[in-house]
């Protein structure tokens, strides 16, 4: 295995790590915390695991392996994510399948 091969597995693991905690939050809470790690809570664990992934995309872009985008161009895949998220989190409302609420 090559080191860009290696990066883009840890990365891959980083990913898989953070859709567990997000199960694990949503399932038990947000101000849960795991047995092993009592002064941890699954907020936390959720941007630790954060952060470790963007800590491996970094690196991703030290080696070359992927390009970095400008502020701007980040800026705004953020804003067209909202807003799709929420243009069919309205629909999904409108179907009847999506409570009001927090």
């Amino acid at each position: 295995m090559k080191v860009n091969e290696y990066l883009t597995v840890v990365a891959m693991e980083e990913c898989a790590e953070i859709q567990q905690v997000l199960s694990k939050a949503l399932r038990f809470g947000f101000d849960d915390c795991h047995p092993k790690t009592p002064n941890q809570s699954n907020e936390e664990e959720i941007l630790t695991e954060y952060y470790q992934l963007t800590a491996m995309i970094e690196e991703m872009q030290k080696h070359s392996l992927i390009q970095e985008f400008s502020p701007e161009k980040i800026a705004e895949i953020k804003v067209s994510k909202i807003e799709k998220v929420y243009h069919y989190m309205t629909y999904s409302k409108e179907k009847g399948l999506l409570e009001d609420g927090e």
